[in-house]
């Protein structure tokens, strides 16, 4: 048969006759976008995202299903097919609707698969949870136990009940695998050579390293202290994270070749001049450890500490003696840790002063509740205003609060009561109202300070503007959780691993990403089969058992809890995510962002134990109807489901939530 000679973005094609230009394309080794295209069916050209242009005829054409032709020029990209592609999507996608990824991944700062490692779990598969958290969050037994869980404030579980207790999931699946005689690895690549050196053992920096080491770095991390885990293991009583679960995290580390040089602080031990004859980046990851002053009379007086000095000293063993009587200062974690810890060391009486409501408390709301089961004494509204020393006890005075005007962030700031101070008597003051960033320690980072002693670097990349020097963490972003601090190290990592590759560095592309819209706006019908069920709660000491000892009060899932815990998870993921042509294509020609919608008029949710159906997720191109029509007899419904290009049609997910 004569082959026909014709050319497609400059290049030379031969094809049969017959042969569609998106064939000969493909052939050839050209990609041409396509939505409504499936190889086995007849094609319509109805989506019209194969367009292309044959040069001299101004002729804009669906290459599916228009044949070749001698001598035929061909261009497949350029800006007017691609402003026409991007209307055909939005026109497209104004009738599709879905959530891409679920809200709580979505809301997760390391952007860990929620759904995926839920799922696992509740088919028993501990292992496949264990290496699907890993691949974002390398401390999953800490962080299931410290982190603030913003993914549990977004679960669509609101709309029936309670949101799924992802954090214990977490912490159930890290816990199972600390059981186990291996211990998970993930894959390691060849050696490259190259060496980072890494200031702070925290969660940013371990996170970093954790990266870093999978890309065949090598990895050594130097902590001004005797143990690495920075603040997680100096700033958090035992009684929230045991010892052997912070050992257990930073194991498989271990294992992964890092390197810790521990009593080794920067600007005494350690300078960046020495780092860098020694090492090809350097990664700053130290955190916020120094506490803030409530500039106040009296506060240095003997009996007043700092909620870090405090916790710091009982964790290294000194058991400082509180006396009978404690009051505490702010309204964080640091407070509500100062203030079980200070039970736990003999106190009869522990007080916490906060400026504001219990409502606006920055604490876990968990750890709030747990402090006041234990007998612990919240003052809301109540600032101190000073400290004096009265008959060998301490006196501190503080007025009462009120909201006042709005300030820059939309919070309503306290503003005092005239008249309404009181005074309370006690041994031992705790201040815990913050922690800043130690400017001795950054001020020589080599790019200069911000305000607060922050580094400066690039939000996007986290380079600093000596290009071998990275920061991340709380010395970048002041005092912040440690899924942030996390975040930020894998950030970090990503960067270092380009510059390291001598590659453009630049923030990761973002995917366009569907969305029912926020947690309560989903369409009610999405929730017509869920069976309202009980959160499970976690296990816990009693609140006698609790203060006798550091023992760790919550003591997680069992097996069976952990199961029918997940079996509540709503698996609000696409099942098509990784597969999905239209969010493939809306990444590439769209500007990113969450296609909110509020009204869902064509809802309509469809299964059986063969094949699931979303209406508001399809956007009619007709593949599924084409392949009824042509292959009638011959369907494989999982091959009809794969076919799909926008998971409209779906294989039912096997481990569902408590459906009917």
């Amino acid at each position: 048969m004569n082959q026909l000679s014709l050319t497609i973005n400059q290049q030379a094609v031969t094809a049969a006759p017959g042969t569609s230009i998106l064939e000969a394309a493909s052939a050839a080794g050209i990609a041409i976008p396509t939505l409504c295209f499936h190889r086995s069916l007849e094609e319509t050209g109805s989506c019209w995202m194969c367009i292309v242009e044959i040069k001299g005829k101004n002729r804009f054409v669906p290459a599916c299903d228009t044949p070749v032709s001698e001598g035929m020029v061909i261009e497949t990209d350029n800006l007017e097919i691609g402003a026409m592609r991007r209307q055909n999507l939005e026109r497209i996608i104004e009738e599709h609707g879905g959530d891409c990824m679920g809200p709580c991944e979505l809301s997760c700062p390391a952007g860990c698969n929620i759904p995926d490692f839920i799922a696992a779990i509740a088919r028993h598969d501990e292992r496949e949870a264990i290496q699907i958290i890993k691949q974002t969050i390398p401390l999953p037994g800490i962080l299931g136990r410290i982190c603030p869980a913003p993914c549990e404030d977004e679960c669509r579980r609101h709309g029936i009940d309670k949101p799924v207790s992802i954090c214990a999931l977490k912490r159930y699946a890290a816990d199972r695998e600390r059981e186990q005689p291996e211990r998970f690895i993930p894959e390691i690549a060849p050696k490259t050579g190259k060496k980072v050196a890494i200031i702070g053992s925290g969660p940013a920096g371990l996170a970093a390293a954790w990266f870093l080491l999978c890309k065949g770095h090598a990895v050594t991390i130097f902590e001004s202290a005797a143990r690495a885990g920075g603040m997680m293991r100096y700033g958090i009583p035992r009684f929230r994270l045991p010892e052997a679960v912070l050992e257990s995290d930073i194991a498989p580390l271990l294992s992964m070749g890092l390197e810790f040089r521990f009593n080794t602080t920067l600007g005494k031990e350690l300078t960046l001049e020495a780092l860098q004859a020694d090492f090809d980046a350097v990664f700053l990851a130290v955190g916020a450890q120094q506490a803030s002053r409530m500039n106040i009379p009296g506060e240095d007086e003997a009996g007043v500490s700092s909620g870090i000095a405090f916790l710091r000293k009982a964790e290294a063993g000194e058991r400082p003696s509180p006396g009978r009587r404690v009051v505490v200062t702010g309204g964080g974690n640091t407070a509500i840790d100062a203030a079980r810890t200070a039970l736990r060391l003999g106190a009869s009486t522990v007080t916490i002063l906060y400026r504001r409501s219990r409502n606006e408390m920055p604490a876990n709301d968990q750890e709030i509740g747990e402090a006041l089961a234990e007998g612990i004494t919240l003052i809301e509204h109540a600032a101190p205003t000073a400290i004096k020393r009265l008959n060998g006890a301490l006196e501190i005075t503080a007025i009462t609060m009120q909201p006042g005007a709005p300030d820059a962030s939309g919070r309503r700031m306290p503003v005092p009561v005239e008249g309404s101070e009181f005074t309370i008597m006690t041994d031992t003051i705790i201040s815990a109202i913050g922690q800043q960033i130690d400017h001795s320690v950054t001020r020589d980072a080599g790019s200069g300070c911000g305000k607060y002693g922050e580094v400066l670097v690039n939000s996007d990349t986290l380079q600093s503007a000596t290009p071998w020097l990275f920061a991340g963490g709380d010395c970048v972003t002041g005092s912040d959780t440690a899924i942030r601090a996390l975040e930020q190290g894998k950030k970090a990592a990503r960067s270092i691993n380009l510059f390291l590759n001598d590659e453009s560095l630049c923030a990761p592309a973002s995917s366009f990403n569907s969305s029912y819209g926020a947690r309560d706006e989903a369409p009610k019908a999405l929730y017509s089969k869920a069976v309202p069920t009980e959160r499970v709660p976690m296990t816990e000491l009693s609140p006698s058992e609790r203060t006798a000892n550091f023992n760790e009060v919550a003591t997680g899932y069992s097996e069976e809890m952990a199961h029918s815990e997940a079996l509540r998870c709503l698996q609000c993921r696409c099942n098509a995510i990784n597969n999905c042509r239209l969010r493939e294509l809306a990444s590439r020609y769209l500007p990113v962002h969450a296609a909110q919608k509020h009204e869902h008029p064509d809802f309509y949710l469809a299964e059986n134990d063969e094949i699931s159906m979303e209406r508001e997720k399809c956007v009619d191109c007709g593949i599924c109807v084409r392949t009824l029509e042509e292959l009638k007899e011959s369907v494989n419904i999982a091959v009809m489901a794969e076919s799909c290009p926008t998971g409209a049609l779906s294989l039912p997910v096997t481990i569902r939530n408590h459906c009917s």
